[in-house]
């Protein structure tokens, strides 16, 4: 996020919910960026014409985060082959596979606009160090697009995203290229997800999420600190729940192609700190 200093106290504790963007950098020409990963990620095309371009557009303001709310939903996978096939190197297979799904919205900034993101990341392991490796980013923004990529190899593209509040129940939509189709749907609903998804939030909810650039791993937040923890100090919230995917018949999505299969847990959280991000 421009030159602002890593991000402290919660908000770094928080990281490796959030998007990671910068803003007013020229950065390289578009043959000079590095694809994101070698692995299986979103190989569609960048921009959606029917939505936006990828691109800076112009001299942005630096991306500083103020509140945001978000889903998430962690999932068994079906086809280990796939998973594997889809870890870049240098990332290996972690003890248990999972896979987490996420919507956000960044609807209060500081400075820079606000815009949406859908996450789709499988959990890999960088040496002894377990974190979420991301797969696709969609966003609603042009600049938080290109930054993503260009600054810490992400595989960001330009889709159109909803996201939807009802009492006790959240829905994020992620369009296919075109904005019309959708390509899947995520929904939290509020309730007791059980011990079993209790102690797999509580065991994988904080991990790191990984960038890999120029052959690099970039590491976002993660400090370990359990969701629970996190929620008794008062600028972050959780809701506790289950999680529902519903996805097009396309076989060439990439939750089809990776294989998504029984929820395990989900949960709806909101961030109010005030902050900018750098990898570790």
């Amino acid at each position: 996020m421009a030159a602002l200093g890593r991000a402290t106290g919660l908000a770094s504790a928080l990281a490796s919910a959030l998007a990671f963007v910068v803003g007013g950098w020229t950065g390289a020409a578009a043959e000079e960026r590095p694809a994101p990963g070698a692995g299986f990620f979103d190989a569609a095309a960048v921009d959606d014409p029917a939505f936006g371009r990828c691109a800076w557009m112009g001299r942005s303001p630096p991306f500083v985060f103020q509140e945001n709310d978000y889903i998430r939903g962690y999932f068994e996978p079906t086809n280990l082959a796939a998973y594997q096939q889809a870890l870049p190197r240098p990332f290996g297979m972690p003890a248990r596979p999972l896979i987490r799904i996420g919507f956000l919205d960044f609807y209060d900034m500081a400075s820079g606009p606000t815009y949406l993101e859908t996450e789709v990341a499988i959990l890999g392991m960088d040496g002894t160090q377990p974190g979420w490796v991301v797969l696709t980013l969609p966003v609603t923004n042009g600049p938080a697009c290109i930054g993503g990529r260009d600054l810490f190899g992400l595989a960001k593209v330009m889709r159109r995203i909803s996201f939807v509040r009802a009492a006790d129940r959240y829905t994020g939509t992620l369009y296919a290229r075109g904005a019309e189709k959708v390509d899947f749907t995520l929904t939290v609903t509020v309730g007791e997800p059980g011990a079993a998804g209790r102690e797999l939030l509580r065991q994988n909810g904080v991990y790191p999420q990984f960038g890999l650039l120029n052959g690099k791993v970039l590491r976002f937040g993660g400090s370990g600190t359990p969701l629970s923890e996190l929620a008794a100090r008062g600028d972050f919230q959780i809701k506790l729940g289950t999680a529902r995917l519903d996805v097009s018949p396309d076989p060439t999505s990439l939750v089809n192609r990776l294989g998504v299969g029984a929820p395990l847990v989900g949960h709806w959280s909101r961030i109010r700190a005030k902050y900018s991000i750098k990898p570790l």
